[in-house]
């Protein structure tokens, strides 16, 4: 078992429990952050030779929230997961509703150990909570548009954390998928 000290970031699932004061938190780590994040992705995008596809073409968001978050030994945000819920183009047979997952770390504290340990951290308690999420997302999909992590080790990584490939994407990204347990409740 590995060992936990004071100093490691802190991670917590909130998916479906953000409370006032977390969202004002939240808000304004996106405020700060939200910038260098879109041109990260732009960038990842640039280096794709695919053509691409304006993002108001995407169906909108049903529900854009966070699911998990890191935060520093000093109680600062460092890290979120985020999922956006959207409905699905039925060509596609998988389902009418999927979960797409997000995640951005600080550039200053990105590390396997906590990007590993923020992942696993999501998926767990993505997995014991289906009473939460929206009963017609059947899956959860993972976009990889870093190139950098389209390599042979990141795909055993997500293949071990039960996602398939489904292929890439026009926008240069490789799409993962992961069944979802569903629960409807009356």
């Amino acid at each position: 078992m590995e060992a936990w000290n004071l100093a490691d970031p802190q991670i917590e699932f909130v998916f479906g429990r953000v409370d006032d004061a977390l969202k004002a938190e939240l808000q304004a780590f996106w405020l700060k952050h939200q910038g260098a994040y879109q041109s990260e992705i732009k960038a990842f995008r640039a280096l794709s030779d695919r053509e691409l596809t304006p993002l108001s073409l995407l169906p909108r968001p049903l529900r854009r929230q966070p699911a998990t978050i890191a935060r520093s030994a000093a109680g600062e945000v460092i890290g979120i997961i985020f999922v956006v819920l959207r409905e699905l183009e039925p060509s596609l047979d998988l389902g009418s509703h999927a979960y797409f997952l997000r995640i951005y770390v600080l550039p200053s504290e990105r590390k396997c150990k906590l990007t590993n340990r923020l992942f696993k951290a999501f998926l767990n308690g993505f997995d014991d909570d289906p009473q939460r999420r929206d009963y017609r997302a059947k899956i959860l999909i993972a976009e990889n548009v870093n190139p950098g992590l389209q390599q042979a080790f990141m795909r055993r990584y997500f293949a071990r954390l039960g996602f398939r490939m489904l292929g890439s994407n026009n926008l240069g990204g490789e799409v993962w998928t992961r069944k979802l347990q569903t629960s409807f409740v009356f």
